[in-house]
């Protein structure tokens, strides 16, 4: 399984990253909307998390150029507006949203019920 982060805040991602690694996934991270869009590019992916506000792109144009561009990975928008983001996110596509600040163990169980 193959798992793309994608969120500007290097702190979290490392954190996300000590968090999942153990499941046996392998990682690749992001920390701005235009490489996220270059990784996809270049690697297919079982699941995409990914933040809404990130430099360069949004999580929303992400998802957008995701959805559109055929790839099927199952994508989870990490974001700090619950109500708008989520409405948001589900409306381009996003499979799972998870507000701010996450909670670890719900990101273990959605790898796990996406993939174990």
């Amino acid at each position: 399984m193959r798992i793309l982060i994608a969120d500007d805040e290097r702190g979290f991602v490392e954190t996300l990253k000590e968090r999942i690694c153990h499941i046996g996934v392998d990682i690749d991270v992001a920390y701005d909307g235009a490489e996220a869009i270059r990784l996809l590019k270049s690697n297919g992916y079982d699941a995409v998390f990914i933040d809404h506000n990130m430099p360069e792109m949004t999580g929303l144009e992400v998802i957008k150029y995701i959805r559109s561009n055929g790839i099927t990975s199952k994508v989870a928008m990490i974001t700090a507006y619950e109500e708008m983001d989520g409405f948001l996110a589900k409306h381009v596509g996003a499979d799972e949203y998870l507000t701010k600040p996450v909670k670890l163990e719900d990101v273990e169980r959605l790898v796990k019920l996406w993939y174990v």
